[in-house]
Formats: C-alpha cells, structure tokens, sequence
C-alpha cells in the first residue's frame, strides 16, 4: 500500500514554515490537532496510528528538526488528519469540534513530578531556543547566498532555448485528457534542513525524471513552467519549493495520476539516484560564453556553493545540538508520562478513526 513522505515544513531563517495550511482548509477532512509537551507521545500516538491504518494509504510527514519524528499523518481514505499543533507549527481549531478536535496530550503528564525539576528545564528549554536562533541565523545566510547563485545563473540562461525544449518534453511525456477543467497545485515538502543536513524525500517508485542543474535556476524555471503546462492539461501537481530560498523555487514536482516525479540534484541538496526514469543536465540551457567565459561570474558561483555549503553544516549543527537538548528536556516528561492513559487514549482514537469509513 502506497505511504508517501514528506516533511511537513523547514526551519528557514524566519521561523518554521509549511504549506499545511492548504490541507487544513478542507473542511472534508477530519483533523485531530495534539497538545502536548515534549515526551508527551505525539509522535508515538501518531506511529500507534500508522501501524493500525498500515493497509491504508498514508501520507507521513516527517519532523524537520529530527526525521525520526512524525509531526503528522494523513489517512485519504477516512479524510482523517492527525497533526501536532504545539509550536513551532501552532495550529488551534477554526471549526470545533466539527472540523477539528484538540487532543490533550498534558493532561497525561503529572505535573507535580516536573516542578522539582522546574529550573532545569527552564534552563534547557533556553538552551534549546538558541540553538534554533543559531540555525536561522545561519539559514538567512543560505538564503542570501543562494539567491546570489540564481542571480547569477540566470544571467547566462539561454531562456528561449529552456522553454522551448519544456513545451516539447511535457507535451511528449504528459497525455492529454478529455477533461476541459484545469488541474490544481498542492504544496508537499520532500526537502527540509535537518540535523543530518538537508535531506530529502524521494518517491518510492514511478516514473522518475532526474534533473541535474549545479546552478539551480534553469531547473527551478523548467520546473515553474511545466508545472503551468501540466495543469493546462488537467493534471494535479504536487509541488516542494525549496524554503532556504526567498523566492521559493520549485525543487520537486509530482503528478500523481500518472504516477511521474521530477527531481531536481542540485548545489544545495547534491541528490544521488540509482534508479530513475531518465537523467536530464541543464548545463546545456546555459550560455558558456557567459556562465564560463567570465571569470569573476564563475569565481561568484564557486564560491557561493562553497558558502552554502559550509553555511548549511553550521545549520546542521545547530540542530544536532538542539536535539541533544531535546532529549533531555524529554527525559522529565517522560517520567511525568502516564502510559497506561496513553494506550487508552491511543486505542480510542484508533477505534474514532476507523468510524470515519
């Protein structure tokens, strides 16, 4: 049975973002929204919950700041979401109780055996904010990094060239449909900075078409043009646009009816696949007199890849350390933690899920 991952957003260098909010507008859904602190159990609730729905289709979305974590799961076929709404990615119900019902995870903590250790953990949660002011800061530096590099490829792309081989390749690959509505983008995060670095998200399986563009913009503009052509044809898109860029652009593309996933390699992620439909370069969309030709153009580039890089390590860190403390802040609510309670609760949710159809 198909499980999609994905992250359900990014640490950028104002804060934590994600496109969830698109699914949290559809009053169709079912949406279950955890409360609760660290070591509460949201997300071995949440793994409880994907066990018991494991022959269903899922949609598991991953925690940015340690994938180990799920900050969400999604059931299609029950129109069920159940999804962390403590901070960073606060969420509280518009439509209670119709649409949205909070889970009260604290009142499973016995709060008289976390007082006696009240001034560590106001001092570790300190701790554990600066480690995340440190990461953003170090991600704002990404950000102006990477779009110093668009700005620079995008000098020496050979647009007319670009757009003309997009229209050509969508129009061979993507079949038309009997249908004269538009398709509709929807926004899935498959890339996020995380303690391991930025990671990624691959599908399983279909039809992969790899694309590898070093410079990132001829990709990023082939992506945001197929996109529009695909849902000319009456295709839904599913897009991840890269958040460690101030113009958001478009780093991964799936069409899920035709099962076919577009994956972009390149200086900030470094993708490697094994298996793959067909690889495509974009250094060909690019002007060798200009990206080559000019020595203080290429020197820019170089050293703006090396600066990302090195940028994104110290990011890395920062979220290894934060996790570090996250753990030990964890430590003390786990041991406030009633687990019996949570198995009961665990149980009813899973029985409440199963009446949705």
């Amino acid at each position: 049975m198909s499980h999609e991952h994905y992250f359900l957003g990014s640490s950028t260098s104002s804060g934590f973002e994600t496109p969830i909010g698109e699914m949290l507008k559809d009053t169709d859904n079912t949406v279950y929204i955890f409360k609760g602190t660290a070591g509460s159990g949201k997300s071995t609730l949440m793994k409880k919950i994907c066990e018991a729905f494991t022959d269903k289709p899922q949609e598991i979305y991953h925690c940015s700041a340690d994938p180990y974590s799920l900050d969400a799961v999604y059931l299609p076929e029950s129109k069920a979401l159940i999804i962390d709404g403590t901070a960073p990615h606060c969420i509280d119900p518009v439509y209670p109780k119709a649409v949205e019902s909070i889970v009260d995870l604290g009142a499973y903590i016995e709060t008289s055996k976390l007082r006696s250790a009240k001034k560590e953990i106001v001092s570790l949660t300190d701790e554990y904010s600066g480690c995340h002011k440190r990461c953003r800061l170090c991600l704002g530096a990404v950000s102006s990094v990477i779009e110093d590099i668009e700005v620079s490829a995008r000098s020496a792309l050979n647009t007319e060239k670009l757009f003309s081989f997009t229209e050509k390749f969508i129009k061979r690959i993507i079949p038309k449909k009997d249908i004269k509505s538009e398709g509709r983008i929807f926004r899935k995060q498959r890339a996020a900075i995380t303690m391991n670095g930025y990671a990624s998200y691959i599908p399983e399986g279909g039809r992969i078409y790899l694309l590898t563009d070093d410079n990132i913009a001829a990709a990023a503009a082939f992506l945001s043009d197929a996109a529009a052509r695909i849902t000319r044809k009456g295709y839904d898109v599913f897009i991840s646009e890269c958040y460690l860029s101030a113009d958001r652009f478009i780093e991964h593309l799936s069409i899920p009816e035709l099962d076919i996933s577009f994956i972009t390699s390149n200086c900030i992620n470094s993708l490697s696949l094994e298996s793959f439909e067909k690889h495509i370069s974009f250094r060909r969309f690019y002007r060798a007199d200009i990206l080559t030709g000019n020595a203080a153009l290429r020197q820019r580039i170089k050293f703006g890849k090396k600066a990302c890089a090195e940028f994104l390590k110290e990011a890395a860190a920062a979220l290894i350390d934060a996790k570090t403390i996250h753990d030990k802040i964890e430590e003390h609510y786990i041991a406030a933690a009633d687990f019996d309670g949570l198995n009961r609760l665990a149980y009813k949710l899973i029985s409440d899920i199963r009446s949705l159809g």
